[in-house]
């Protein structure tokens, strides 16, 4: 009897695990069908959206994908193939480049919701076609957007737009102005980055754009947008993912103007000349500060400045932390090759003339295999990178310092310049 006992509980234990692999794999064949079918009632880009997609999870890097790889290791797996992606490929909600096709590679699990998680699969899978739709991935940051006044008029022009949002469309057209002259004073005030979020715009905005308009049901689109508009006061940074936001909201105020509005678009397309052309409104040329005072306070204005302010003190005083960290205290510096990294574009922090600081970030380059968690790695012109090199350790290929740990790759070895300085060389 504890015989028969036994070999019943050890079938069930298989059962259940077996259960448990199906019912991932289940929800990975899913979610494929459910992109497949977003992507194919699509009409707003020439190129078919839907394609070779990967689910990865970061911790055992199980791979589910719709389709096979050229080197036969992700197997048949029912309705989809499944494998261990090789450490080699860097994990990160984007398109990757893999046994010579093109990938979107999103992390597992994916969101529970429906609608965040079809909006997610979209977007990634514009990431793959851009190329081929004209719109090269370029990703610098608007720095200007992590200063008070940057965020001001930022946060105002997003008032402007939920209150165009809220009424009929013939009814938009004082909105919108308001809408463009809160972003023709970040023109006027930051004339050395403001071109950066144009270009963003075109990269991470079109993307979440094709993402919120395909992966979403058209009722739930409205609810969304109001969500995302008011979510922004209580972002950390808006210097590389403020696209995410504007978007999803210009894409969507074009949209109902003319549904195909992307189809006669191209990389230098702009959103306030596309408003200007598709509302019929007239572009500012230049801000009078009594008219921007007086308009701002229909917006939530004196709340949104008072808030700001107590941000900027803040702010400042993490200005003054990481100069002393990266620039009065020792550092490794190492020089970009041919870099793959992978990072949170929301908590991104500009440090002026020395660079952008990523507070969590991974890295692969000819040097080695870097992740950096706080305080993080400072990045500058995606040439260069500056670690804290306080407590700095070196065991064999493995180098630990102040939140980061680097794995050399042959032939590469540490070498302190002086007090303050370290940097990697190549022994060859």
């Amino acid at each position: 009897m504890k015989t028969i006992a036994a070999v019943f509980a050890c079938l069930c234990v298989l059962a259940c695990q077996a259960q448990t692999i199906d019912t991932a794999a289940q929800k990975a064949a899913s979610y494929f069908k459910e992109a497949e079918i977003a992507a194919h009632n699509q009409h707003i880009w020439n190129a078919q959206l839907y394609g070779p997609t990967m689910f990865v999870d970061p911790q055992t890097r199980v791979t589910y994908a719709n389709m096979p790889d050229s080197a036969g290791i992700l197997k048949p797996d029912g309705d989809i193939y499944k494998g261990i992606l090789p450490a080699d490929v860097l994990l990160a909600n984007t398109s990757v480049n893999w046994q010579g096709k093109l990938w979107s590679l999103i992390l597992w699990p994916l969101p529970a919701d429906r609608d965040e998680r079809v909006n997610l699969v979209v977007h990634e899978s514009y990431h793959r076609v851009q190329q081929q739709l004209g719109f090269p991935q370029h990703s610098p940051t608007a720095d200007h957007l992590s200063s008070m006044d940057g965020r001001i008029y930022f946060l105002l022009e997003l008032q402007a737009l939920k209150a165009a949002l809220s009424k009929p469309i013939s009814q938009r057209d004082a909105d919108l102005t308001n809408a463009l002259l809160f972003r023709e004073k970040r023109r006027e005030l930051f004339p050395a980055t403001f071109a950066n979020e144009r270009i963003l715009e075109m990269n991470e905005g079109l993307a979440e754009y094709t993402g919120v308009i395909l992966g979403r049901p058209k009722q739930n689109i409205g609810a969304h947008l109001n969500q995302i508009i008011d979510s922004a006061r209580d972002h950390k940074s808006f210097i590389r993912s403020f696209a995410y936001t504007t978007g999803p909201v210009y894409g969507c105020l074009l949209y109902q103007k003319s549904p195909g509005w992307t189809l006669k678009i191209d990389s230098n397309s702009d959103f306030p000349l596309l408003i200007a052309k598709y509302y019929h409104i007239s572009l500012p040329k230049h801000t009078e500060t009594g008219l921007i005072a007086r308009i701002e306070k229909k917006y939530d204005g004196d709340v949104i400045i008072k808030s700001e302010k107590a941000k900027e003190i803040k702010r400042l005083e993490t200005v003054n932390e990481f100069t002393d960290l990266f620039t009065r205290k020792p550092v490794l510096t190492i020089k970009l090759v041919k870099m793959g990294i992978s990072f949170n574009p929301s908590i991104l922090f500009d440090l002026g003339e020395y660079g952008t600081v990523y507070p969590s970030a991974e890295i692969k380059d000819v040097w080695g295999h870097l992740t950096a968690s706080a305080p993080g790695v400072l990045m500058k012109d995606w040439q260069v990178i500056t670690l804290s090199a306080e407590g700095i350790s070196q065991n064999v290929k493995e180098i630990d310092g102040k939140g980061w740990k680097l794995l050399l790759n042959d032939n590469w070895t540490l070498t302190q310049t002086d007090s303050l300085h370290y940097k990697l060389v190549n022994k060859n």
